[in-house]
């Protein structure tokens, strides 16, 4: 199955309950909405995943798969 690549400076609208592969070096997300449900993993079907505590908007990722699980968010990604 086929994978958007996430990348770093271009605004994207993740769609709910779809993966994206995040980039392979640390970036930080900011994202525009105020209280996304955003999960983390390190596998493609998020058999395991851990959630993304955004802080001011942000949190710091590295690695592996993003996706938003209760609504879309629009999100940008900055290299670390």
């Amino acid at each position: 199955m086929a994978c958007e690549l996430l990348e770093c400076g271009m605004p994207t609208v993740l769609a709910q309950n779809v993966s994206y592969a995040l980039p392979v070096r640390k970036t930080t997300l900011f994202c525009g909405n105020s209280s996304p449900t955003i999960q983390q993993s390190n596998v493609y079907d998020f058999a395991s995943s851990s959630a993304v505590t955004l802080v001011n908007g942000q949190a710091d990722l590295s690695g592996g798969f993003l996706r938003a699980t209760t609504a879309n968010a629009l999100v940008i990604l900055a290299q670390a």
